[in-house]
């Protein structure tokens, strides 16, 4: 059924996670301009994070046309899932890891391996000796969604208890941007159980509003600093 989906509507999905990845890239090369000037180790692991899922969106943008070819589009969805999944799973614990006092180094290496946890937990469990080759894509998406939504679900727990939204008002859109992107991934979780093509539609429109919320509050809150600065200069 997925696979009919994605073929009747190839061209908007792929506007759509084109569109998406761009916005994506957009907070990265924020976060890249950040870490240039504070050299941080959250800022680093923010950057690489949104990396990660900008380039998911971008393969599966460039691949959803190879919907026809089965064998490849179930290879490239694997890889597709398994990179988003690892993206959040990555911004989750650069979150955890904010208030460390190790190294900048070892905490993104930390983060890079423990993201592998989950990820490889998922593939551990699907009995590949049931399957000749790999196995449909679709019998273990709902898998990843899941993980996503469990990743970003800590990440608001965080921005909502993080101290300076009570300074830095614009920051509370940071929060709303990230419950945009779990309702996303909600959606995205209903379409893995019943595909549906306004399902899927409306989580990688959600997914643009999210980023683009995000995006705004960074380099809103990013602009209002410079003009203090000024003002105090």
């Amino acid at each position: 059924m997925e696979e009919i989906i994605f073929e009747h509507n190839a061209q908007l999905f792929f506007f759509i996670y084109l569109l998406s990845a761009f916005v994506g890239v957009s907070i990265t090369v924020y976060f890249f301009k950040m870490y240039r000037l504070f050299s941080s180790s959250h800022i680093l692991g923010l950057m690489i994070g949104i990396a990660l899922i900008s380039f998911s969106d971008f393969f599966f943008s460039s691949t959803v046309i190879s919907v026809s070819q089965n064998d490849s589009f179930n290879i490239f969805r694997w890889m597709q899932l398994s990179i988003t999944s690892y993206g959040f799973v990555f911004l989750a614990l650069v979150y955890y890891f904010q208030k460390s006092n190790e190294k900048k180094l070892s905490i993104i290496i930390k983060s890079i391996f423990l993201s592998l946890v989950p990820i490889i937990c998922v593939l551990i469990f699907i009995p590949l000796s049931e399957n000749i080759g790999i196995p449909s894509f679709q019998q273990y998406n709902e898998y990843f969604r899941i993980i996503n939504m469990v990743s970003i679900g800590y990440i608001l727990f965080r921005t909502f208890n993080t101290l300076e939204l009570k300074t830095r008002k614009i920051l509370f859109l940071i929060p709303l941007g990230f419950t945009i992107l779990f309702l996303s991934q909600f959606t995205r979780f209903l379409f893995a159980i019943d595909p549906v093509t306004l399902t899927i539609t409306l989580s990688g429109i959600m997914k643009i509003i999210a980023l683009t919320i995000i995006l705004f509050a960074l380099t809103r809150d990013s602009k209002k600093t410079k003009d203090m600065e000024l003002k105090d200069g």
